[in-house]
């Protein structure tokens, strides 16, 4: 779906692939290199068992699944498929909402679900983040008009959701996370009502100037914003200060961080991690120390 530069760039990508140059200030430590889910295109931070894992979700075409990574080792603890409720898989972005892990799919549906023996339980959704108001667009480009969710049958529509990021504590007033747009390079802000996520456009932060680039996004646990891209944007990271006004917040280059087609990231305190979507399993993964 990426075409023939995505072949190009990754079709050589292996478990020893290089990573992309890192920042001086950056340092990949010890982390297993892989990971059986396929394509990982997101990560939520959830205490499974008593201990802080990561929840790492598939792309479409992989009817849900998704796998519990050890944080620290890079092991993988567990994998299952998530319910659905629905034949549209494509989950793009995930964040833990009221103690729920949520997901996103790329036209602008929400599913939630709670953890449940050694699996998971549909709660919520899909529902959409506001009116269905678009029916269009290729995936990298932005649509002609101001919509923002599609059909929910339909893939990389529209604003081609490719995050999701939700605050730990968010100011009162404030977004409480944002849903990234991988066509228009902006993150939109999230709001809460009757329970659910809704968006709302008016508030927005651009990230990067095109589209087809942006990759994944995710809170640190003091809330810290961090969006990462992938190699159309050569793997870089980026984080976003003062994100609680839109209006006013500033994206800072932290450098080239991932392995193979870089998708999903994810932080805590000082560490980054990246997670590649190369179209199958495994997903490679490598763990970066950026200190602040």
């Amino acid at each position: 779906m990426r075409g023939a530069l995505l072949v190009l760039l990754v079709g050589a990508c292996s478990r020893e692939a290089p990573a992309p140059p890192v920042k001086k200030d950056c340092e990949r430590v010890p982390f297993a290199d892989s990971s059986p889910v396929p394509e990982a295109s997101g990560a939520a931070w959830m205490t499974i068992a008593g201990k802080l894992s990561l929840v790492v979700i598939s792309d479409s075409g992989n009817d849900g699944a998704y796998a519990v990574v050890d944080p620290d080792s890079g092991a993988t603890t567990e994998q299952g498929q998530l319910p659905l409720a629905g034949k549209d898989d494509d989950l793009e972005g995930v964040a833990i909402h009221a103690g729920k892990l949520a997901a996103l799919t790329s036209p602008g549906w929400v599913r939630e679900w709670q953890r449940v023996d050694k699996g998971f339980e549909l709660v919520a959704g899909p529902y959409p983040l506001g009116p269905i108001d678009l029916d269009e667009g290729t995936g990298n480009a932005p649509p002609a008009h101001d919509g923002m969710v599609c059909a929910q049958n339909r893939v990389n529509c529209g604003r081609n959701y490719e995050g999701l990021c939700l605050a730990n504590h968010p100011p009162a007033n404030a977004c409480i996370g944002f849903a990234m747009s991988k066509a228009d390079g902006h993150l939109y802000c999230l709001v809460e009502q009757d329970g659910k996520l809704a968006v709302d456009r008016t508030r927005k932060i651009a990230i990067i100037g095109k589209g087809g680039a942006l990759a994944d996004c995710a809170f640190s646990d003091d809330d810290a914003l961090f969006v990462g891209s992938n190699l159309f944007d050569f793997a870089h990271v980026y984080r976003v200060d003062g994100w609680s006004d839109p209006a006013t917040a500033k994206v800072v280059t932290i450098g080239m961080l991932g392995v193979g087609f870089p998708e999903t990231i994810a932080a805590r305190g000082d560490i980054i991690y990246r997670m590649s979507d190369t179209g199958g399993a495994p997903s490679l993964m490598a763990k970066y120390r950026c200190p602040r």
